[in-house]
C-alpha cells in the first residue's frame, strides 16, 4: 500500500487545518477503538460515523486520494462503514481507531508548542511596545525587552515557527498514512475488484458483440439481401423479354443463375453471422440446422431440448459452430459428436435451469487425427476467453492421433 500521494495535493493551510482537526480529536478516538473491540461483529452505530467523518477530513483537507471501495474481507464480521460504501471489519477499524490515538498525542504535542510559541510572541511584543512586565521567561522580567532583545528573538522565533509547522505537516501525513494503510483497500483485495471489474467488461463486451453480430445479420437480410433478391427478379424478367434467341440472352441466364448464388450466399453469411432462429425459436433448432450443414456427419445428442437463458444459449451456439468449423478443417475426422447436458431435467413448463446452480456441458468430439492446441489468436483460445467471460470452463483433451474431445462447462443463469 502506497500511503503517500502527492503532499501538496492539499494546499499548506488546508493541509495544516486537516491535521489540527485531528489532533483535536484523539479522546474521541480513544473511545471509538474501544468501542469497536468492545462491540466486536455488531452494528458499528457511533464508530461507523466517525470512521466516516475521519475519511472525508482526510480527503478533503490532507489530499488523500481515496483509492475506492475494497472487496469483501474474509475472517471478520463484514459491515459498510464510510464514504463510497468502502468495506471495512470492526477489528480494522479498532486499529485504524487506535493508530488515529497516537497520531493526534503527537499532533497535541505540536499544536501545544505552537500555542505557546505564539503565547511567547504576544506577551514579548507586549513588553517591548507597551512596557508589560509580563514575559514568557523570568529573566525577561524587569526592565522589559529592548529592541536589540526583540532582534535577536526574531530569527530564532521564525526558525522554531518553521520546525513546529513542518511539524504538524508531517502530523499530516502520520494521519494520511494510517488512512491509507487501515482504510484503503489491500493490495490482494484491489488485484480481486480489478479481476472482478476485467470480467464483467469482457462479458459485457461480448453482449454488444452479438448485439452487433445480430444487427448485421438484419442488415444482411433485411437489406442486401433484398436488394438481391429484387435484382434476380429483374434480370429474369429481361430475360423473358428478350426471348430465347436474342442477343445478350445467355448473358442474361447467366447473370439470373450469378444472382440466385448471391441470394444463397448471403443467407449463409447472414445465418453464421448469428442466426435468427437462436432468438425467436431457441438453441435446439439451430444446433439441429448447424449439425446438418456441418463438413463431417455429425450426431446431434440432447435428450431433453428446453430454452436455456439467452447468453447461454449465444455462447454453446458459438461453441459448437466454431468447433465444428475446425473439425472440417483440420481434423481429418470421418465423424463427431456434439453433446448438449443440463446439470437438471426440463421442468414441466419445458424450461431448462430452473435448479438453483444448474450447469450446461457441452461435449464436442471427433475421431480425427488430435493435436488440437489453443494457441493465441487462433479460433480454439477465442472461444476459450468467450467462455470464461460467460463465467464458464473450455478443456480440450486431444492427443496426437486423435480422438479430440473438447468439454464446456457453463453456469446456466
Amino acid at each position: 500500500m502506497d500511503p503517500s500521494p502527492a503532499v501538496w495535493r492539499s494546499t499548506p493551510a488546508r493541509m495544516l487545518w486537516g491535521a489540527a482537526l485531528g489532533a483535536l480529536t484523539w479522546p474521541v478516538d480513544l473511545v471509538g477503538a474501544v468501542l469497536a473491540l468492545v462491540r466486536r461483529g455488531s452494528s458499528p452505530g457511533g464508530v461507523g460515523s466517525l470512521v466516516a467523518w475521519h475519511r472525508r477530513r482526510t480527503v478533503r483537507f490532507l489530499g488523500w486520494a481515496d483509492p475506492g471501495v475494497p472487496a469483501q474481507l474474509r475472517g471478520e464480521a463484514r459491515t459498510v462503514w464510510g464514504e463510497g460504501g468502502a468495506a471495512l471489519t470492526s477489528g480494522r477499524a479498532a486499529r485504524y481507531l487506535g493508530a488515529r490515538v497516537g497520531v493526534g498525542l503527537v499532533g497535541t504535542l505540536v499544536l501545544g508548542l505552537l500555542g505557546y510559541g505564539l503565547f511567547g510572541v504576544v506577551v514579548s511584543l507586549a513588553s517591548w511596545l507597551f512596557d508589560v512586565r509580563l514575559t514568557v521567561d523570568a529573566s525577561f522580567q524587569g526592565d522589559g525587552l529592548a529592541t536589540s532583545d526583540v532582534l535577536m528573538l526574531v530569527p530564532i522565533g521564525a526558525v522554531l515557527l518553521y520546525l513546529n509547522l513542518m511539524g504538524l505537516v508531517g502530523v499530516g501525513l502520520l494521519d494520511r498514512s494510517a488512512a491509507a494503510r487501515w482504510l484503503a483497500p489491500s493490495r490482494s483485495e484491489r488485484l480481486e475488484a480489478q479481476v472482478e471489474s476485467l470480467t464483467v467488461s469482457r462479458a459485457e463486451l461480448l453482449a454488444a458483440l452479438d448485439a452487433e453480430r445480430g444487427r448485421i445479420e438484419r442488415d444482411l437480410h433485411d437489406g442486401v439481401q433484398q436488394r438481391a433478391v429484387a435484382l434476380g427478379l429483374l434480370v429474369n424478367r429481361a430475360r423473358r423479354a428478350v426471348g430465347p434467341g436474342a442477343a445478350g440472352a445467355v448473358l442474361l441466364e447467366q447473370a439470373g443463375s450469378e444472382a440466385e448464388r448471391l441470394v444463397t450466399d448471403l443467407r449463409e453469411v447472414a445465418w453464421r453471422v448469428r442466426p435468427t432462429a437462436l432468438d425467436t425459436h431457441g438453441l435446439a433448432p439451430v444446433l439441429a440446422e448447424l449439425v446438418s450443414r456441418a463438413g463431417v456427419p455429425t450426431e446431434l445428442e440432447w435428450d431433453s431440448p428446453g430454452r436455456l437463458p439467452a447468453g447461454v444459449e449465444t455462447t454453446v451456439y458459438y461453441v459448437v459452430a466454431e468447433a465444428l468449423t475446425n473439425v472440417a478443417k483440420h481434423s481429418g475426422a470421418g465423424e463427431a459428436r456434439v453433446g448438449i447436458h443440463v446439470g437438471r431435467a426440463p421442468t414441466s413448463a419445458g424450461r431448462a435451469c430452473r435448479d438453483p446452480h444448474p450447469e450446461v456441458h457441452v461435449l464436442i468430439a471427433d475421431n480425427g487425427v488430435g493435436g488440437a492446441v489453443p494457441h493465441p489468436g487462433h479460433g480454439l483460445a477465442g472461444l476459450a476467453g468467450r467462455v470464461a467471460a460467460a463465467g464458464g470452463t473450455l478443456a480440450v483433451h486431444s492427443p496426437a492421433g486423435g480422438p479430440t474431445r473438447i468439454e464446456v462447462t457453463l453456469p446456466c443463469a
